[in-house]
C-alpha cells in the first residue's frame, strides 16, 4: 500500500509510535484469498478492509494491532495464536474499546 492511500486515517499510539489506521479496499493475497487486514511497521500503518461488517473490522484491527505489538517487540508469533488472542479480546470488549479510540 502506498503512503498516498491515507485519506481518512485515524491514529493510535503503540509502543511510542503513532500508527495510522486506514479503512480501505485491500487487494487479494497472491494466492487469491481475501485480505482482511495488513500492517506496515515501516510506515506505521494498519489497513483494514472497509467492506466488512463492524465486528469483523474490529476483530481484524485487533489482529493487526497484535502483529504490530509482536513486531515492535521483535517477538516470534504465529497466525493461530494471533487469531485466538484477537477473538478473545473482541469477546472481552477490548477490541471495541481500542477501535473507538481511533474512530
Amino acid at each position: 500500500m502506498s503512503k498516498k492511500a491515507l485519506p481518512q486515517a485515524k491514529t493510535i499510539k503503540v509502543g511510542g509510535h503513532v500508527y495510522n489506521v486506514v479503512e480501505t479496499d485491500l487487494p487479494p493475497k497472491e494466492d487469491g484469498r481475501t485480505l482482511l487486514g495488513l500492517h506496515d511497521c515501516k510506515n506505521n500503518t494498519i489497513f483494514v478492509d472497509k467492506d466488512m461488517v463492524h465486528s469483523r473490522k474490529v476483530e481484524t484491527f485487533m489482529h493487526e494491532l497484535i502483529h504490530v505489538i509482536y513486531t515492535n517487540a521483535g517477538a516470534n508469533h504465529d497466525e493461530g495464536a494471533i487469531d485466538a488472542l484477537s477473538n478473545g479480546l473482541l469477546q472481552l470488549g477490548v477490541a471495541d474499546y481500542l477501535w473507538k479510540r481511533v474512530k
